[in-house]
């Protein structure tokens, strides 16, 4: 298989494989440009044309609703500018139907039929803007596409949103060439040799390869000895200019029929079969069940930013291998982080000023695997853990700095301690070892005691505190990962609930944002989803909550937790650093 950059999945037949996708917020956008590379027009005579595609495709697992989106080819003569004119541009969709038109001053504009249209993850939309008279200048141009979109369902101009991005392309001389890169064999045994071939000319040339970049400039074939693992295989010409250097890039993609694997995560459903890491004595393969491996997750952080509706990519701590799920809190304006780590039982407490984290000294102590819990109490920091000795307590930070004595509290049976400040009092839910592993809900008094407040109904997994404004909300799991939340008035034990018409396959996990809140869960695919409410209902009325929304293609069996913090959601679980 050869392309001229890494593949892409397009509708259809749209178009040959181009530039690797620029990824928008909500779309990936494809780019790919014919002839490839796109040469600059001679000094004299007639333009040269080139045909541009570009394919849209959804990020998340759901589709978005799209109105009429625009493609502003840049037109002029400098270095900066593709078109030299419009005049012969054409424009057209796959699939078609779209109403497609273009004005003088570049701008493409393509109407859905009947106004509106939705772009998926497997339905995608591919744009052809076609016999563009390149002009007479070398150097870089790009193409500004704006796609306004909506998610379905919603009405009203304020539903409608905007996403742009920018494709650069490169205009190159006329004497520079990068023709295909051909491999050969296409597909090679363990450890077997690839010839690969090209034509180029006009620059210089390296062949990159796993960790090989050599130059190849005057060459036009290189043979690449012991492939252990499917490989691809980049050439990469570049070409000086006024506009400093171009580069273009052809690749190819070689198999090897029985591969090493190297890779960041790995999911196996049912088991690992492999003839290389040991031998039963009765077996011709072995076979590693689950409870022959080890799991050593290690934490990732998400950033989301409520005025851009933007998730950042989850991105790995620090920290190594954690056993246990981690607890957020904010105090003395730094987040504050407390997991137990992997094959060591004094848990690790860090800190987070919005740039930088750091490993706090004299942490609580040692703990079991359990999840453990903080909140911020007033100006102080409570945590809530499991000891070695069986025991389940409290300890307090009044500085930031270091922890006061352990007190007993309500010892759990599995699940997750949720702890929240209602600004006069402490609340926990728990699974309590009192009530047989039934969920409880509990009030802790001014002398450190906790009372149980009430009883709670059979639920999946475990309940999650956070503040509405005043009013204290509940989130929990019944009838198959079916959503619940009830919301307890401020000085008041009366409550009422909603059941929710989404499902999560993981614990709901929540954070008190202004005067709203904020809420994140998987779905039975692994795919995290959040949903919100503002908090700007009356507050005796049940929260309005936002159109659950995926967050990324980052999956994940485990609910990461969540803070509140410099005016973004923080989101760190274990795991999900690499998408599946």
């Amino acid at each position: 298989m050869s392309t001229d950059t890494t593949p892409h999945t397009a509708p259809a037949a749209a178009a040959p494989r181009g530039a690797p996708p620029e990824v928008g917020v909500e779309l990936r956008y494809a780019f790919t440009a014919d002839p490839f590379p796109v040469p600059s027009s001679p000094p004299s005579g007639a333009y040269l044309k080139a045909d541009l595609t570009i394919v849209l495709s959804r990020r998340a697992a759901t589709a978005i609703e799209c109105g009429a989106i625009t493609v502003s080819v840049p037109v002029g003569s400098g270095a900066t500018e593709l078109a030299a004119e419009t005049a012969g541009m054409t424009a057209s969709t796959d699939p078609p139907g779209w109403n497609a038109t273009v004005a003088a001053s570049g701008q493409v504009t393509f109407t859905p039929p009947g106004g509106t249209a939705e772009i998926g993850k497997e339905n995608g939309l591919a744009l052809s803007v076609s016999t563009v008279s390149v002009n007479r200048t070398v150097g870089r141009a790009a193409l500004t596409v704006h796609v306004p979109w909506r998610r379905p369902g919603e009405t009203g101009s304020d539903s409608w949103s905007t996403e742009t991005v920018e494709l650069p392309v490169t205009k190159f001389p006329a004497a520079f060439s990068l023709g295909e890169l051909h491999a050969s064999p296409g597909q090679i045994a363990h450890g077997g040799s690839v010839t690969l071939t090209w034509q180029a000319s006009g620059g210089s040339f390296r062949l990159l390869y796993g960790k090989t970049d050599i130059s190849v400039t005057d060459r036009s074939t290189h043979t690449a000895h012991n492939i252990t693992s499917d490989t691809l295989f980049q050439l990469r010409g570049t070409s000086s200019s006024a506009s400093g250097d171009l580069e273009a890039v052809r690749s190819t993609w070689v198999t090897v029929a029985v591969p090493d694997i190297v890779t960041h995560s790995l999911t196996a459903t049912r088991g690992v079969t492999t003839d290389r890491l040991a031998r039963y004595a009765d077996h011709s393969e072995p076979v590693f069940h689950a409870h022959t491996m080890e799991h050593r997750p290690e934490l990732s952080m998400r950033t989301y930013n409520p005025l851009l509706r933007s998730w950042t990519p989850p991105a790995r701590l620090p920290f190594g291998p954690a056993a246990s799920l981690p607890a957020l809190a904010v105090h003395g304006g730094k987040l504050h982080m407390l997991f137990r780590p992997y094959g060591n039982d004094q848990l690790t407490w860090a800190s987070f000023d919005g740039s930088t984290w750091q490993t706090m000294p004299n942490p609580p102590g040692p703990a079991t695997p359990a999840p453990v819990s903080l909140t911020a109490v007033g100006t102080s920091l409570v945590c809530a853990y499991g000891t070695p000795g069986g025991h389940h307590v409290t300890r307090t930070s009044t500085d930031g700095t270091t922890w006061g004595t352990a007190s007993q509290m309500p010892t759990p049976v599995g699940g997750i301690v949720s702890l929240c400040w209602d600004g006069s009092a402490l609340y926990a839910a728990l699974n309590a070892e009192e009530l047989d592993g039934y969920p409880a809900f509990y009030r802790r008094d001014a002398e450190q005691q906790w009372h149980m407040l009430q009883f709670m109904a059979i639920m999946d997994g475990s309940r999650e505190l956070a503040m509405r404004g005043e009013n204290l909300l509940k989130f929990y799991r019944f009838m198959r990962g079916r959503i619940g939340v009830t919301w307890r008035y401020k000085d008041s034990d009366n409550e009422d609930s909603e059941y929710l018409n989404v499902r999560a396959s993981d614990n709901v996990r929540a954070v008190a944002c202004g005067r709203g809140v904020f809420a994140l869960f998987p779905d039975s695919e692994g795919v995290l989803y959040a949903m919100s409410s503002d908090g700007t209902e009356p507050t005796d009325a049940p929260p309005v909550w936002s159109p659950p929304a995926p967050v990324d293609e980052y999956r994940t069996s485990e609910t990461p937790t969540l803070a509140w913090y410099r005016d973004q959601i923080i989101a760190i679980g274990r795991g999900g650093a690499a998408p599946l």
